[in-house]
């Protein structure tokens, strides 16, 4: 069939091709619906792509839970070598070298890389589109992923993993159905005919093509009745072949499908030349998926379950085992053996190569069924669900796991894993916000391994877990160092390099927040030795340490720096709790240094999540209700009362929300509320624990009228601040390069030039609140010309929008709602909600529409302004 009414987009294709020749590539999202010509337009792009270019094709399978990196062993059955190798040691972190390294071999051509059905893609192929998506910009290669947009929600996964791409980096293209004409053209009827089939199909080519190849008087109404009355005219072999295909999915061996089926090859060709099926390079699949979905549905339940047992007998021959889509025939056969026997070892593959989402689905499966079991192998189930539950930041789940697995190893009276059990379960339970309750498990598992296995593994992990937990609760110093000594000293004992590893990175963190900078080597030392040995969580653990400590102690620069080696180690290891994390204080120095934007941005992400792990969401809850607050924009009040519902004692996260609290309320202009929230953070612990932030909440403290204890000399910006000295806080503030606080000690001296600058400063950051206080104070001191910060006249940078609002009041303008904003930019309604807001605040308007109309004046309507009409004549 031609390609019709596709023209624009191949011209567009081509384009980015040659903007990528020259090293500067993109990722393409082609968008549309099932059967709208997504894959055959890549395919015709690719055919007539000018050489040389390498095109490396892989497709993602509709499959449940679908079968890790799918579409990279498609290309690595292209191109074999190293990628080919790293796909049969199953581990993932080979795969993305090999896979990454197989673009940027300097002696290749550009490449196309083509990700086709994203909508179906597993969590191994989602890590590698973010580690193509955040390095295409500086590779010669363009990246097609092809998905069908209407079934990527809110919280698919998929739309999880571009909104962690660089919005420059992607282009999105949507298909639209084709017109009358060209189904006309298709079909070769006369033109009310032509009309009757777009109106049945809504003009969507596979639609069109099928109907017209069934060659009925009548228009079906559905695909799935084209294509089943197509299929009812072959032969009973032929129909049973294409059943068999449909139960076997996309990409079935020739041999297999005819077992399976139990016919000769004379009925599978009856199907490929009807056009059924179709052969390519000794695999079976359907044209399209809706024709399989067609064929699969409207086979009754205990037909499937029979095809699924046959295939499951079939295909336990081949070496070696494909455990994925074995464990699958045998949950939708049934198969309760079966699926006990292969689920597990389903889970654990798809675990080795970074697919945790499917690994725990795995788990579920085999779970579900596993009342049969001897308790012991269903707790061991039940924790290691709990830990791929956690590697991908569902919390609650892993939690829920965890507490079963608890309960059947103290049923067993088996208090060695119980303790181990108690052990994890104390990282679950702090992640999950509970504080307390995470130090009273790791007490708990210390002092059961204490008695039941002294000397032991079990035992080091234990301390060192206990020392961790302590450390972040603030609890008694001593008993922190004896944990985290008894810990390393066990582990050193035993050869436990990991256990160690995770000691000495506790260690090297105390005594950096006791001021001991001779520890910050220990701590790098721990994150050298960590990525060296591959411990990639403990890797992650102590560099996401090093950027908070240097944060927390106002280090902006240093951080930075360690914030670059952090996110380059997690590009490459995608371990999604982490990644949160690290997001989260990523949003904290974006904040710290000015970039309030992208501080919201990234906290905006995070908490749009929903289920994230609660210690994240309430760090970025409290970065965007700070920046709600200083910009006098609603909501601050609401963000910060649940980020303070949803946390606990932990003194990590309530030091920041009580200082973000504090001075929201001191902004708000309730002076009372500012001292009691000051007053209740320092109330948390002395100085020591963590100086900066004491420091901070005796500044807010001070500014709200509060008798209570100043800022330290010791964090000589604050002390300056509050002994008036305010040129020299600020010239501290510019070294640290923290540009909020120095205008904060500028707006309260009594020179007019330094209060100009800072209302500068307030205006350039959107700090609507402290623009306010600052200009009334240059009219206290009789100022003229004051100025009102950035007008939404301005062109260059229209009333300080981002680029992002930008785009965003575009489509509001056009008369967009949330949804089809998130839709078309492929981000959540929650972030578009965030923007809206901030867009709001910065143009000074009330509602949607007068942000429409400030986007006409600005031209960002796409309407043309008197002027310029003027000058189109």
């Amino acid at each position: 069939m031609p390609l019709l009414e596709r023209d624009g987009v191949l011209r567009q294709l081509s384009g980015l091709l040659t903007t990528a020749r020259h090293g500067h590539g993109r990722l393409v999202l082609v968008l549309g619906e099932a059967g709208i010509g997504k894959t055959s337009l890549v395919e015709a792009f690719c055919s007539s792509a000018p050489r040389p270019v390498r095109i490396l094709w892989g497709t993602c399978d509709p499959l449940v839970p679908p079968r890790p990196f799918t579409p990279i062993v498609d290309v690595a059955a292209q191109v074999g070598g190293d990628l080919r190798q790293a796909l049969a040691a199953g581990d993932r972190d080979p795969v993305l070298d090999a896979f990454i390294g197989l673009l940027r071999r300097p002696d290749a051509p550009p490449a196309v890389v083509v990700l086709d059905d994203l909508h179906w893609a597993d969590d191994a192929t989602l890590d590698l589109l973010r580690v193509l998506g955040r390095r295409v910009a500086r590779m010669p290669v363009i990246v097609i992923g092809t998905y069908r947009d209407h079934d990527v929600g809110t919280d698919h996964p998929l739309r999880l993993a571009l909104g962690e791409i660089p919005a420059a980096s992607m282009t999105s293209v949507r298909l639209a159905p084709l017109s009358v004409e060209a189904v006309g053209r298709l079909a070769g009827e006369r033109p009310e005919q032509a009309i009757a089939l777009h109106q049945a199909t809504g003009g969507n080519p596979f639609f069109v093509t099928e109907v017209i190849a069934g060659g009925e008087e009548t228009v079906p109404t559905t695909v799935r009745d084209a294509v089943l009355t197509r299929l009812s005219r072959l032969s009973a072999e032929a129909q049973a072949t294409a059943r068999a295909a449909s139960v076997l999915g996309p990409g079935c061996e020739v041999p297999v499908l005819l077992d399976v089926a139990g016919v000769e090859r004379e009925a599978l060709d009856t199907c490929v030349g009807h056009a059924v099926l179709e052969i390519t390079d000794g695999r079976v699949s359907y044209r399209h998926e809706l024709a399989r979905r067609a064929v699969l549905d409207a086979l009754p339940a205990p037909a499937q379950s029979e095809l699924h047992r046959r295939a499951l007998a079939v295909l336990r021959q081949p070496v070696p085992i494909d455990w994925a889509r074995l464990a699958r025939h045998a949950i939708a056969a049934g198969d309760t053996d079966a699926v006990l026997e292969l689920a597990p070892e389903a889970a654990r593959q798809a675990a080795r190569l970074g697919a945790h989402r499917e690994a725990a689905a795995f788990f579920d499966a085999a779970l579900a069924v596993a009342g049969r079991l001897p308790i012991a192998d269903r707790a061991e189930l039940l924790e290691q669900c709990a830990r791929e539950c956690s590697l991908i930041d569902e919390i609650p789940r892993a939690l829920d796991c965890q507490h079963q697995a608890l309960g059947a190893w103290r049923e067993l009276g088996d208090d060695i894993h119980e303790g181990t059990c108690l052990t994890e379960l104390s990282l679950l339970i702090w992640l999950s916000g509970d504080a307390a309750g995470s130090s009273t498990a790791a007490r708990a598992a210390v002092d059961i391994l204490l008695a039941a296995a002294p000397g032991t593994v079990e035992l080091a992990r234990a301390w060192a877990i206990l020392g961790q937990r302590l450390m972040v609760s603030g609890d008694d110093e001593g008993a922190t160092s004896v944990a985290t000594s008894g810990a390393i000293e066990l582990a050193e004992r035993l050869g436990q390099e990991r256990i160690e590893i995770h000691a000495r990175t506790t260690a090297a963190v105390i005594r950096l927040y006791a001021g001991d900078e001779d520890a910050r080597p220990m701590l790098e030392d721990a994150a050298r030795r960590a990525q060296s040995a591959g411990f990639a969580e403990d890797a992650a653990r102590a560099l996401i340490n090093l950027v908070e400590i240097a944060r927390d102690f106002r280090q902006l620069q240093r951080a930075d720096s360690y914030l670059s080696e952090a996110a380059e180690y997690l590009d490459q290891h995608e371990l999604t709790l982490y990644d949160h994390l690290l997001r989260s204080r990523v949003a904290g120095l974006e904040l710290d240094t000015g970039r309030w934007d992208a501080a919201a941005e990234h906290a905006g992400f995070l908490v749009d999540l929903g289920n994230t792990a609660n210690r994240i969401r309430v760090r970025a809850l409290t970065i965007l209700g700070l920046i709600a607050a200083r910009r006098a924009q609603g909501g601050a009040a609401a963000m910060l009362d649940e980020a303070l519902a949803t946390t606990d004692d932990d003194v990590q996260e309530m030091l920041e929300l009580r200082q973000a609290r504090a001075e929201a309320a001191w902004l708000a202009g309730n002076d009372e509320l500012a001292r009691q929230e000051a007053a209740a953070g320092l109330a948390l612990g002395p100085r020591e624990l963590q100086p900066w932030w004491w420091s901070s909440l005796a500044f807010w403290g001070w500014r709200a009228g509060s008798s209570g204890p100043l800022p330290d000399r010791d964090e000589r910006p604050y002390w300056l601040h509050v002994t008036g000295r305010h040129a020299e806080a600020a010239a501290a503030w510019e070294t640290i390069g923290a540009p909020y606080e120095r205008a904060l000690a500028l707006a309260d001296s009594d020179d007019e030039g330094a209060l100009r600058e800072a209302l500068r400063v307030f205006n350039e950051l959107g700090a609507t609140a402290m623009t306010r206080r600052t200009t009334e104070r240059l009219q206290a001191l009789g100022a003229v010309r004051i100025a009102r910060g950035p007008r939404p006249a301005t062109r260059a940078n229209p009333a300080g929008l981002t680029a992002r609002q930008v785009e965003i009041l575009r489509l509001v303008a056009e008369g967009l709602g949330n949804a089809e904003i998130a839709e078309r930019l492929v981000i959540s309604p929650k972030t578009v909600d965030h923007h809206v807001s901030a867009i709001l605040g910065k143009l000074g308007v009330a509602n949607r529409a007068a942000a429409a109309a400030a986007a006409r004046q600005l031209g960002l309507s796409g309407e043309p302004q008197d002027g310029e009409a003027v000058a189109a004549r």
